[in-house]
């Protein structure tokens, strides 16, 4: 057991990577570490989401990637822990697309868009979150942890849209409204959509966010010019 204390640092490195995927690790690196943990995490994410939580096992997910349960053990305590982590990574990768576009600081409107064709581009990874969150209100409402990570998902996305909606109306880009109502209004007809295309398979996905888009476009009053701010 004399390696236990160098084996929690490395988890702890790796759990904060899971959440903060913005700065690649070195190929060598994350090949070995991160990089391994990752693709524990998406098959794991594959796994949950076509069955559920309680009928897959370490020894399925180990199978799938062709290594021994002893190596998952490594880096997770439990089933539950991996779950947990899970969910992280799903929803890390989420706001991967939009965050980076958010750093280099484009225009709100271009940002709202991104976050909403988001939904359709990377469709199968939410759709995988959504069940897996579903999953998890049906069987395991008694583990907070996960409750508040699923959770966080909805409030980083309603303060994300909020943050756009006030500086689209800073730059006079959309007309006063109230931000948190509009967030709140968006990520709501959203997570519908997704859920519904759980529950349908043919729903029309790209069709209603699309719509979504228009309107939205229409509440905030947005023309694609500005609307104080004009350039002479």
């Amino acid at each position: 057991m004399t390696h236990q204390p160098s084996r929690d640092i490395e988890r702890k490195k790796l759990g904060a990577r899971i959440v903060r995927r913005a700065a690649p690790a070195s190929p060598g690196r994350d090949e070995h570490g991160a990089g391994r943990v990752d693709k524990f995490l998406a098959a794991s994410l594959d796994l949950f989401a076509e069955r559920n939580f309680a009928s897959v096992t370490i020894k399925d997910i180990a199978k799938a990637l062709n290594v021994n349960t002893a190596l998952i053990y490594y880096y997770f305590d439990s089933k539950t822990d991996l779950f947990r982590a899970t969910i992280e990574y799903a929803v890390a990768r989420a706001f991967e697309n939009v965050r980076a576009l958010d750093d280099r600081s484009a225009d709100p409107p271009a940002i709202i868009a991104a976050w909403l064709a988001n939904h359709v581009n990377k469709y199968a990874e939410i759709h995988r979150f959504v069940k897996i969150a579903l999953d998890f209100r049906g069987a395991h409402e008694a583990d907070p942890d996960i409750a508040s990570t699923i959770e966080n998902f909805y409030v980083e996305e309603r303060k994300m849209l909020s943050r756009i909606i006030r500086e689209g109306i800073r730059r006079g880009m959309f007309k006063p409204v109230d931000a948190n109502r509009m967030a709140q209004f968006i990520s709501t007809y959203l997570d519908g959509c997704m859920v519904r295309s759980v529950i349908l398979p043919d729903f029309d996905l790209k069709g209603a966010v699309r719509d979504l888009h228009q309107r939205v476009l229409e509440m905030l009053g947005y023309t694609g010019k500005t609307r104080t701010l004009q350039r002479r």
